[in-house]
């Protein structure tokens, strides 16, 4: 069977570098949930959505099939790849809830991986990206976004056994370095 690592993390932690760099090293089939969540927004017509619309689009999908919505419908994916390549190694980036994590343990190979990262780096990653869809962010905005709902459960989810990855560095090779202990090899 193959394997799955999941990336919980604050935002700007490095989930998406993560599962991007497992992607190009590795061959990687990379899921994303806040991608899926920002394509649920864009059929409802939203191109552009901020932080806040994309918790909201989030939450109401959750209202109506539970918290776990996101990663039925990753695991159904994995399920199916793995009928075509059963050695495939899968990234899930923006774990954000036990009930996902209970559904991905679920699946053979399953590991969760918690990244963590400085508010002050991360705070300056957002800025320099401009990532969650909004400019000049300031520092209580910021801290603003972490209260949203989707990141409540973070600070349980980042004390579930597991290994941990330190992603405060400028220079990515040792966030790569750790990365890379984390893949199964396979011969």
């Amino acid at each position: 069977m193959g394997q799955v690592i999941g990336f919980v993390g604050w935002p700007c932690a490095g989930k998406d570098v993560a599962a991007g760099y497992l992607q190009r090293v590795y061959g990687a089939r990379r899921f994303g949930h806040s991608d899926t969540i920002r394509k649920l927004a864009a059929e409802q017509g939203n191109m552009s959505p901020t932080t806040q619309h994309l918790s909201a689009v989030f939450e109401a999908q959750a209202a109506v099939n539970g918290y776990g919505w996101i990663a039925r419908k990753v695991r159904n994916a994995i399920e199916h790849l793995w009928l075509e390549k059963p050695d495939a190694l899968v990234v899930i980036s923006g774990v954000r809830n036990l009930a996902e994590v209970e559904i991905y343990r679920e699946i053979e190979g399953f590991l969760l991986v918690k990244i963590e990262a400085d508010f002050k780096v991360r705070l300056a990653r957002a800025r320099r990206l401009q990532e969650m869809g909004e400019k000049g962010l300031t520092r209580s905005r910021f801290q603003g976004i972490e209260q949203l709902p989707g990141n409540a459960n973070i600070p349980d989810l980042m004390k579930i056994d597991g290994p941990t990855i330190s992603n405060n560095g400028e220079k990515l090779a040792p966030f790569h370095s750790q990365l890379d202990q984390l893949v199964v090899k396979r011969d």
